[in-house]
Protein backbone atom coordinates (compact mmCIF):
# COMPACT_ATOMS: atom_id res chain seq x y z
CA UNK A 1 0.00 0.00 0.00
CA UNK A 2 1.31 3.44 -0.92
CA UNK A 3 1.43 6.15 1.68
CA UNK A 4 -0.92 9.04 1.16
CA UNK A 5 -1.01 12.45 2.78
CA UNK A 6 -3.80 14.86 3.48
CA UNK A 7 -2.71 18.43 3.99
CA UNK A 8 -4.74 21.18 5.62
CA UNK A 9 -3.73 24.76 5.05
CA UNK A 10 -5.20 27.18 7.59
CA UNK A 11 -3.41 30.35 6.50
CA UNK A 12 -5.82 32.12 4.13
CA UNK A 13 -2.97 33.99 2.43
CA UNK A 14 -1.32 30.70 1.48
CA UNK A 15 -4.66 29.34 0.27
CA UNK A 16 -5.15 32.47 -1.84
CA UNK A 17 -1.65 32.10 -3.33
CA UNK A 18 -2.28 28.44 -4.18
CA UNK A 19 -5.61 29.24 -5.83
CA UNK A 20 -4.20 32.21 -7.73
CA UNK A 21 -1.25 30.23 -9.04
CA UNK A 22 -3.43 27.27 -9.95
CA UNK A 23 -5.70 29.54 -12.00
CA UNK A 24 -2.65 30.72 -13.93
CA UNK A 25 -1.44 27.14 -14.45
CA UNK A 26 -4.67 25.17 -14.82
CA UNK A 27 -3.95 24.67 -18.52
CA UNK A 28 -0.77 22.76 -17.57
CA UNK A 29 -2.28 20.47 -14.93
CA UNK A 30 -5.38 18.38 -15.49
CA UNK A 31 -6.25 18.31 -11.78
CA UNK A 32 -5.55 20.46 -8.78
CA UNK A 33 -4.00 17.41 -7.12
CA UNK A 34 -1.35 17.21 -9.88
CA UNK A 35 -0.67 20.90 -9.36
CA UNK A 36 -0.27 20.48 -5.58
CA UNK A 37 2.03 17.47 -6.02
CA UNK A 38 4.16 19.57 -8.40
CA UNK A 39 4.25 22.37 -5.79
CA UNK A 40 5.36 19.93 -3.10
CA UNK A 41 7.99 18.38 -5.36
CA UNK A 42 9.43 21.78 -6.30
CA UNK A 43 9.32 22.80 -2.66
CA UNK A 44 11.19 19.65 -1.62
CA UNK A 45 13.81 20.25 -4.31
CA UNK A 46 14.25 23.82 -3.10
CA UNK A 47 14.52 22.82 0.55
CA UNK A 48 17.02 20.08 -0.24
CA UNK A 49 19.12 22.49 -2.24
CA UNK A 50 18.87 25.52 0.06
CA UNK A 51 18.90 23.87 3.46
CA UNK A 52 20.89 20.72 2.86
CA UNK A 53 22.96 21.76 -0.14
CA UNK A 54 21.87 18.65 -1.99
CA UNK A 55 19.79 18.07 -5.06
CA UNK A 56 19.46 15.13 -7.39
CA UNK A 57 20.46 16.25 -10.86
CA UNK A 58 18.49 14.51 -13.59
CA UNK A 59 20.36 15.83 -16.63
CA UNK A 60 23.34 17.88 -17.72
CA UNK A 61 21.02 20.74 -18.66
CA UNK A 62 19.68 20.77 -15.11
CA UNK A 63 23.23 20.77 -13.77
CA UNK A 64 24.15 23.72 -16.00
CA UNK A 65 21.02 25.55 -14.84
CA UNK A 66 22.00 24.99 -11.21
CA UNK A 67 25.53 26.22 -11.89
CA UNK A 68 24.13 29.28 -13.67
CA UNK A 69 21.71 30.04 -10.80
CA UNK A 70 24.47 29.61 -8.23
CA UNK A 71 26.79 31.87 -10.21
CA UNK A 72 24.11 34.57 -10.42
CA UNK A 73 23.52 34.39 -6.68
CA UNK A 74 27.25 34.59 -5.99
CA UNK A 75 27.60 37.60 -8.29
CA UNK A 76 24.75 39.34 -6.45
CA UNK A 77 26.42 38.55 -3.12
CA UNK A 78 29.75 39.90 -4.38
CA UNK A 79 28.09 43.13 -5.54
CA UNK A 80 26.34 43.58 -2.20
CA UNK A 81 29.60 42.85 -0.39
CA UNK A 82 31.52 45.35 -2.54
CA UNK A 83 28.94 48.06 -1.92
CA UNK A 84 29.00 47.35 1.80
CA UNK A 85 32.81 47.33 1.89
CA UNK A 86 32.99 50.67 0.04
CA UNK A 87 30.54 52.20 2.50
CA UNK A 88 32.54 50.86 5.44
CA UNK A 89 35.79 52.26 4.02
CA UNK A 90 34.15 55.66 3.48
CA UNK A 91 32.82 55.66 7.06
CA UNK A 92 36.22 54.67 8.42
CA UNK A 93 37.95 57.44 6.48
CA UNK A 94 35.49 60.05 7.75
CA UNK A 95 35.85 58.76 11.31
CA UNK A 96 39.64 58.82 11.03
CA UNK A 97 39.58 62.45 9.86
CA UNK A 98 37.17 63.40 12.65
CA UNK A 99 39.22 61.66 15.32
CA UNK A 100 42.44 63.18 14.00
CA UNK A 101 40.85 66.62 14.07
CA UNK A 102 39.62 66.05 17.63
CA UNK A 103 43.06 64.85 18.69
CA UNK A 104 44.76 67.88 17.17
CA UNK A 105 42.22 70.26 18.73
CA UNK A 106 42.78 68.67 22.14
CA UNK A 107 46.51 69.21 21.72
CA UNK A 108 45.77 72.85 20.95
CA UNK A 109 43.70 73.21 24.11
CA UNK A 110 46.47 71.72 26.25
CA UNK A 111 49.01 74.07 24.63
CA UNK A 112 46.72 77.02 25.41
CA UNK A 113 46.62 77.73 21.69
CA UNK A 114 43.05 76.91 20.66
CA UNK A 115 42.56 76.03 17.01
CA UNK A 116 40.67 78.48 14.88
CA UNK A 117 37.28 77.35 13.60
CA UNK A 118 38.02 78.17 9.97
CA UNK A 119 41.20 76.09 10.08
CA UNK A 120 39.30 73.18 11.63
CA UNK A 121 36.51 73.45 9.04
CA UNK A 122 39.11 73.79 6.29
CA UNK A 123 40.57 70.41 7.23
CA UNK A 124 43.91 71.71 8.46
CA UNK A 125 43.87 69.32 11.43
CA UNK A 126 42.44 66.25 9.71
CA UNK A 127 45.74 64.51 9.09
CA UNK A 128 46.58 61.53 11.24
CA UNK A 129 49.40 62.40 13.68
CA UNK A 130 52.74 60.94 12.60
CA UNK A 131 53.05 58.36 15.39
CA UNK A 132 49.51 57.11 14.70
CA UNK A 133 50.26 56.99 10.96
CA UNK A 134 53.20 54.67 11.74
CA UNK A 135 50.95 52.40 13.82
CA UNK A 136 48.39 52.39 11.01
CA UNK A 137 51.05 51.35 8.46
CA UNK A 138 52.32 48.56 10.75
CA UNK A 139 48.80 47.17 11.09
CA UNK A 140 48.31 47.22 7.32
CA UNK A 141 51.62 45.38 6.81
CA UNK A 142 50.56 42.72 9.34
CA UNK A 143 47.31 42.14 7.45
CA UNK A 144 49.09 41.91 4.10
CA UNK A 145 51.36 39.15 5.42
CA UNK A 146 48.38 36.89 6.21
Amino acid sequence: MQEQYTVRIYDSRVVDRVNSLYKKCDHIFTTKNQFLVACLTKGLDTLERDLLGAKKVQSMDELYDEIHNTTEKLNELIKLSEDSAKEMVANNMVNQKLLSCNYNMLLGITDNTPRRREFVEGGMYDELPERLEEIFEEILKAYKKK
